[in-house]
């Protein structure tokens, strides 16, 4: 484990940029941004054309970080045979004993190798020595050895970067603000000595979001790339604090970028998928994520994102699959990191593909742990009436109604109502057939906030009159009249006449009916003006059904009878 810790630490201190005429750029730019396949390949095609010892040091240190001491002796031993003068030679060597855990030995040897490099005022290395102190665990003398190199090129920027990223871990290993401040004035007194320092401008964002200085940070990540678009740290950071932002096309864009460009690992793909998932590019999330789970089927974040997404995407069955495999590893292990979307999307999941008890009782666990999820009341709510449990089903809109007070659409009171009339339906002729009437009124009641609310729309008159119409089974006091009659006109008016057939139909016939009551009534009390009226009344509706459908029995009984 110490080793492993090493290595991190190494690598973390690794990549500064060094602008002798001696060094290869590339590579150096490469190493700086940490992309240590890359460089490793411009350092090898270097030193194929010409040895340099500044090339082999730094190629030996790459393979330190990547834990290959073998090949790393190889490079520190070609140090002296191209530069005999070199100091870096001895300083490769404390690499090593640092790899090996070895740091008494390293200090040592970099105690004896700095008082050359002091007296040669070779910053190079001395920058290199600093770091290797620090890494053995010396954080004093390792800033002396940095402010003697800052006093031997006082224009140079690089001591004071190395200062600022051992302040910066120091503040990261300690959790101590002062730290952070030590390490923000290094990293500015290096932009001051090279106002265009990307690196030096990265960490000193990432020192912003760590004082919650989220604006800061974005500016000055932003003026990093506007004069390097390709700096692959800085793309890594503003797609990471676009994500803590919230700003997730930013975040996708930054750091979809930073995957084209770096050499990523298998944790920044996960993050990528993240930030994808968060800004709605479930395609591609649902295509990445099959990586991960290739090498590591047993991820739980990606087995949830795979989930969530396919069910965005209709992609239910594969959906399922994915959250059942993650619920089984959470029930496993630790189902305290299970979160309430998790059952959200898992019952939503059981539901679309058939188990809606079961997706019930997962969405309820979702309700139990967040109680502001109250969209849920409303899919518990359709899942019962999919179930043909009507009254579970109006319990459960109107929880939602209750929840959600004044933002409730027409179509909810619609389901209400139209469960209810089911159950109206359901009662009539049994043992509990008085309920019937109560059920009829809390229809009425439901339609009527659909009129109110959608009072264009022909829906909410029509399933009133079916309503009042279930009151007045006799037709006797005429109860629905006055809604049919808007239902009609309404639908009427839309000019298509073959869409809506059935609909007008039954408009038609109720208040042909109606009519023909009235005509009735009045014929048997020899009111011969209210009779006249009624028959028209009623013969325009019949006739306006045989339009619409010419072999209409109950028409062609009506009209018969009205002469």
């Amino acid at each position: 484990m110490k080793k492993v810790a090493s290595l991190f630490f190494i690598a973390f201190c690794l990549a500064f940029q060094y602008s002798a005429s001696s060094q290869n750029s590339v590579a150096m730019r490469w190493l700086e941004m940490q992309q240590y396949g890359r460089a490793k390949s411009e350092f090898r095609n270097s030193l194929k054309a010409s040895g340099n010892a500044n090339d082999w040091f730094f190629l030996g240190k790459i393979y330190t970080i990547q834990n290959n001491p073998d090949s790393a002796k190889l490079c520190f031993d070609k140090i002296p045979l191209t530069d005999p003068k070199s100091n870096l030679a001895p300083v490769g060597l404390a690499l090593l004993d640092n790899l090996s855990g070895n740091k008494a030995q390293a200090l040592l040897t970099l105690d004896k190798i700095q008082k050359s490099a002091l007296s040669a005022k070779d910053v190079i290395s001395l920058i290199e020595i600093a770091e290797a102190r620090f890494n053995a665990g010396d954080s004093v003398k390792c800033f002396e050895l940095l402010t003697s190199a800052s006093g031997f090129d006082k224009k140079n920027a690089k001591p004071y970067l190395a200062a600022g990223k051992f302040y910066y871990k120091l503040g990261e290993n300690y959790l101590q603000v002062s730290f952070n401040g030590l390490a923000s004035g290094r990293f500015e007194q290096a932009i001051y000595n090279d106002p265009k320092n990307s690196e030096a401008q990265t960490y000193l964002a990432d020192i912003n979001v760590r004082a919650r200085n989220y604006q800061g940070a974005e500016d000055l990540l932003n003026i990093v790339l506007s004069h390097d678009s390709t700096y692959i740290p800085a793309l890594k950071g503003l797609g990471e604090l676009e994500y803590i932002l919230g700003k997730f096309g930013n975040a996708s864009r930054c750091y979809g970028k930073y995957i084209q460009l770096a050499e990523y690992s298998d944790k920044d793909l996960s993050r990528y998928i993240t930030i994808l998932y968060f800004n709605k590019e479930y395609d591609k999330v649902i295509s990445l994520i099959s990586t991960v789970l290739q090498k590591d089927p047993s991820n739980p974040v990606m087995l949830r994102l795979k989930g969530y997404s396919s069910f965005e995407l209709k992609k239910y069955p594969e959906g399922l699959d994915a959250m059942s495999k993650f619920f089984a590893l959470r029930s496993a292990k630790d189902t305290s990191k299970i979160i309430p979307t998790d059952y959200e999307y898992y019952g939503k999941l059981l539901i679309k593909t058939g188990s809606d008890s079961v997706g019930i009782i997962n969405l309820k666990k979702c309700l139990e742990m967040d109680t502001t999820k109250t969209d849920l009341f409303s899919d518990i709510a359709a899942s019962y009436e999919k179930q043909k449990k009507n009254l579970l089903a109006v319990e459960y809109y109107e929880k939602f109604i209750v929840a959600k007070k004044y933002d409730v659409a027409s179509s909810v009171y619609f389901s209400i109502g139209k469960d209810m009339l089911v159950l109206a339906n359901e009662v009539a002729g049994t043992a509990d057939s008085a309920k019937k009437m109560e059920y009829l009124i809390h229809a009425d009641s439901a339609f009527t906030k659909v009129v109110a609310l959608a009072p264009n729309s022909y829906l909410g008159y029509l399933w009133r009159a079916r309503a009042l119409a279930g009151m007045d089974p006799e037709t006797t006091l005429g109860l629905a009249k006055d809604d049919y009659q808007k239902a009609m006109e309404i639908l009427e008016a839309k000019n298509d006449n073959q869409r809506y057939k059935s609909d007008l139909i039954e408009s038609y016939r109720y208040l042909g009916y109606y009519n023909y009551l009235k005509f009735d009534a009045a014929k048997t009390a020899k009111d011969d003006a209210t009779k006249d009226q009624a028959k028209a009344d009623s013969m325009v509706f019949w006739e306006k059904i045989l339009v619409l459908d010419p072999e209409n029995a109950a028409a062609k009984q009506a009209i018969p009878a009205l002469k």
